[in-house]
């Protein structure tokens, strides 16, 4: 073929594959034209668990806490748990046998003296009651939290259990809300990027920026990034976009394609292979090729790369500088260059709070400031040293991305709004209320943590005093530290999903039955009134 030839139909194929592309995506098989996700408002019992929208927020961070949090010592410290026999909070306490031999500051005592918080209290009340009753303290490596009232006005702490006691299983579930094996398991960035592409009445289109991304640090157990950017029987269009986060990141130049001489002749080449391919999928001179997912897929992903270019603004190098360590927290050496999760926090509010392109989900992969040798928070050794330092500068970092109304700072416009945005702290599981073993450290419990809910509908300033300030859904036992009212995994998905206006329910996405359920309006209804806590709000 001449090149005039091949470039004219190369331009013409480009055309005809960009259509396909929007066609496909704008009403997949089984959907309405409303789009995939919506709320079925012509349904009047379903419709009245719609969340008004002056609630939703414009999008969500969720910082996922990786290697296991444990809520005793965090965001749900009861400090008469344990007091007597040395469990939960004060397994390593001074006068713990755990704590015999070894340092002053190895103790739980002796590490919240070294850490000079300027506090001389361990906790602080939190304002409200489990289910069972108990009042609820923040515990003390929170302690970044207790000089921002705003925020701890607009939390909720939400018990969570499932029965996935390793790593490999409990991470995928905690990402998705469904076990693996699962033909539908995909990670809550799916749906959402999935949503918003296919709906432009609720603010989305189709674009090349993407609606949701995972962050995870560069080389850090990418199982937990697969796993979170899965996309189970959603089209691959819906994949969030998966950034590995280190500094002076090559990403920025690879997304301005600088190693392709001529873009534009790239694309006309593929552009034309593309449709003579489709060509192939016609038949008896039908104009429509043949339905295909992993044909679509390729469509929208070359329609990525055509675009890529777009990202290099969203994603600019400056967003990759290094933000160096502190050299000590709470005396223990650091011994490492970068703080990575100050980094992650940085990139994820630029990402949502953008004036346009901005993201609607960004999953913060968190493996704290010092990783454990096993992995992140996995702290099977020397919990107190790991969890004083990395959990208070994780904290720390997230608040400082925060907006204070009290405290006005340059930049703010890039920071996250909670009047705008939502905050979800989870984590796959928490930590065992006992010493492991003899050892310095604490195993994996699924059976009882907590996530955290913090700002979007969570006392928003539109709501009724009755439904303001700090709350708790859920509750643990003191006996074994099992929950004994708690959301599962798949319902705290179903959460998100519901905040943001968009249907749990879809095709593709959960089935009442993942929450326990027999029917959608009786799920729904859960949902918004009793873990979410707005009972009484209308649509």
């Amino acid at each position: 073929m001449k090149r005039r030839s091949f470039i004219k139909s190369a331009a013409s194929a480009t055309a005809v594959a960009g259509a396909g592309v929007f066609s496909i995506l704008k009403y997949p098989r089984g959907a309405s034209a409303a789009g995939w996700g919506a709320w079925p408002m012509d349904d009047k019992a379903k419709a009245a668990a719609f969340l008004p929208t002056e609630l939703q927020p414009e999008g969500v961070l969720e910082l996922h806490v990786n290697g296991g949090m444990s809520c005793f010592d965090t965001f749900y410290t009861i400090p008469e748990f344990g007091q007597d026999d040395f469990r939960f909070m004060h397994i390593f306490d001074e006068a713990s046998p755990a704590s015999e031999g070894r340092q002053a500051i190895d103790t739980l005592q002796g590490r919240w003296d070294s850490c000079q918080t300027g506090y001389a209290e361990m906790t602080q009340q939190f304002g409200a009651t489990d289910a069972d009753g108990n009042e609820i303290h923040l515990g003390p490596w929170t302690w970044p939290f207790w000089s921002r009232p705003d925020v701890i006005s607009r939390m909720r702490t939400v018990v969570t259990a499932h029965n996935q006691v390793a790593h490999e299983g409990a991470n995928p579930t905690s990402f998705t809300g469904l076990g693996l094996g699962n033909p539908r398991m995909a990670g809550l960035g799916t749906a959402i990027q999935r949503y918003f592409t296919e709906n432009e009445e609720a603010g989305g289109g189709i674009r090349p920026a993407p609606y949701s991304y995972v962050l995870s640090p560069a080389g850090y157990a990418p199982f937990n990034a697969v796993a979170a950017s899965s996309v189970g029987a959603h089209p691959g269009s819906a994949r969030p976009l998966v950034v590995s986060v280190e500094p002076d990141s090559e990403l920025t130049n690879l997304l301005a394609r600088t190693a392709v001489d001529n873009p534009d002749a790239f694309d006309d080449a593929v552009a034309y292979y593309r449709a003579e391919y489709t060509g192939r999928l016609k038949s008896f001179g039908h104009s429509t090729a043949a339905r295909s997912a992993e044909r679509a897929n390729y469509d929208f992903s070359a329609y990525a790369r055509e675009n890529a270019p777009v990202l290099t603004d969203i994603l600019s190098s400056e967003l990759f500088n290094s933000i160096a360590a502190p050299a000590q927290l709470c005396q223990s050496n650091m011994g490492v260059p970068d703080n990575m999760p100050a980094m992650q926090a940085r990139l994820a509010s630029s990402l949502l709070t953008r004036g346009q392109n901005s993201a609607r989900y960004v999953l913060w992969i968190d493996a704290g400031l010092q990783p454990r040798p096993t992995g992140g928070h996995d702290v099977h050794a020397a919990s107190v040293r790991y969890n004083a330092t990395n959990y208070s500068n994780t904290f720390s970092a997230l608040l400082d991305q925060i907006v204070d109304p009290m405290n006005p700072r340059d930049g703010d416009e890039s920071r996250i709004d909670l009047d705008r945005q939502m905050v979800v702290i989870n984590t796959e599981f928490g930590r065992q209320p006992v010493q492991q073993g003899n050892g310095t450290g604490t195993n994996h419990h699924p059976g009882g943590y907590v996530q955290m809910f913090i700002g979007g509908p969570m006392s928003h300033p539109s709501l009724p005093n009755n439904l303001k300030g700090p709350s708790v859904y859920g509750a643990i036992s003191e006996t074994d530290g099992f929950a004994t009212t708690s959301v599962s995994p798949a319902q705290s998905r179903m959460m998100v999903l519901q905040s943001l206006g968009i249907y749990p329910f879809s095709t593709q996405s959960y089935n009442v039955s993942d929450g326990g359920y027999t029917d959608e309006v009786e799920a729904a209804t859960a949902i918004r009134d009793e873990f979410l806590g707005l009972e009484g709000v209308e649509a």
